[in-house]
């Protein structure tokens, strides 16, 4: 798995910085499961991570993640890292934990966890198929009585998640 976590990390840089999706897509096994707090894709393999990082990648204007700690037991990673870039001109950064599951040479299980409010809301890329949430209201970020649409989406996925448990 040490090979793995690095060949991931490796793969990741190159989609931040040159937008290779194929490579950090065929990481990952066909049975792979791929999600964060807003998408998650279950057995859908290399082609639901190339569009999950396809979606990744399109968010940002620029992004670069940093990993201060990867720890590696049991077949699983556990990654801690920070990203910092830019959507729209607004600079941000946030920091997260990423976990892979490993068959030895391929991911079949990719899980970030990451609190989406340290992450501007962009609304000139959002909507349906682009994992990103887009406003509908008066461009303020905020529909439905002002709830964040952004922040919303991560309580919803929390709900379901609990409700059914984690795999």
């Amino acid at each position: 798995m040490p090979d793995l976590s690095k060949t991931f990390i490796d793969a990741l840089g190159r989609l931040e910085t040159a937008r290779d999706v194929e490579t950090i897509a065929s990481l990952f096994a066909d049975n792979a499961e791929v999600s964060n707090p807003l998408v998650t894709y279950q057995d859908g393999g290399a082609d639901a991570a190339k569009t999950f990082w396809s979606q990744y990648r399109d968010a940002f204007d620029e992004i670069r993640s940093e990993f201060r700690t990867v720890t590696e037991k049991d077949g699983l990673s556990f990654l801690e890292w920070t990203s910092k870039g830019s959507i729209d001109g607004k600079g941000f950064d946030y920091e997260g934990v990423s976990i892979l599951e490993g068959d030895g040479d391929r991911i079949t299980s990719f899980r970030t966890y990451f609190d989406t409010r340290h992450l501007p809301t962009a609304r000139t890329r959002g909507g349906e198929g682009t994992g990103r949430v887009e406003a509908s209201g008066e461009g303020n970020g905020k529909s439905d009585g002002g709830k964040d649409d952004m922040v919303e989406a991560q309580r919803d996925a929390a709900e379901q998640r609990a409700a059914g448990g984690y795999s």
